[in-house]
């Protein structure tokens, strides 16, 4: 009888150690979910940035790349942004309505304010600009990006090396 007693003791004790050993294992996989949890948000929000940080990567018109590349342009001159500001609307007159040319300059001097090389939408909307214009629309491009790199006395040394960019893409 107590080697019964001893068995039934035994076979308790293994039952208790194997509950506490699977709670164990359970709170670890608890655990392990949580921080999982915690780094797929992470990457998310790291993901998410990105996506805000580039907004030239969601531009799809033409007419929005030009208008951004002209300010990326003329942010090179900040004393002159104004006269460069008054130059893009008046190049853009003919093609953008003139109920949402305010709406337009204000959405591309902000994406532009993102943009940190001039040359970032040239690289980048060359082919859209050779896809959807044609030979008169891409010489009107460059001559309104002139026009805006003029304001201030010229083209300073990061302007005519854009422009140079810009001719070497578009028209070779």
């Amino acid at each position: 009888m107590p080697l019964l007693g001893l068995l039934a003791t035994i076979a308790v004790g293994v039952a208790v150690w194997y509950w506490r050993l699977k709670m164990l294992r359970e709170a670890g996989s608890e655990v392990i979910d949580s921080v999982e949890r915690m780094r797929g948000a992470y990457k998310r929000k790291q993901f998410r940035k990105k996506v805000e940080d580039a907004p030239l990567a969601s531009i799809e018109d033409p007419v929005i790349a030009a208008v951004t590349f002209y300010f990326c342009l003329a942010k090179e001159k900040p004393a002159h942004k104004d006269e460069a500001k008054a130059v893009i609307r008046e190049g853009m007159q003919g093609i953008v309505p003139p109920g949402d040319m305010d709406e337009l300059l204000i959405f591309c001097d902000w994406i532009a304010q993102n943009v940190i090389n001039a040359d970032d939408p040239v690289q980048r909307f060359h082919k859209l600009w050779r896809s959807r214009l044609d030979q008169g629309e891409l010489h009107q491009l460059i001559t309104i990006a002139r026009a805006v790199c003029d304001v201030g006395g010229g083209p300073d040394e990061e302007q005519a090396r854009v422009l140079q960019l810009l001719n070497r893409k578009l028209l070779n």
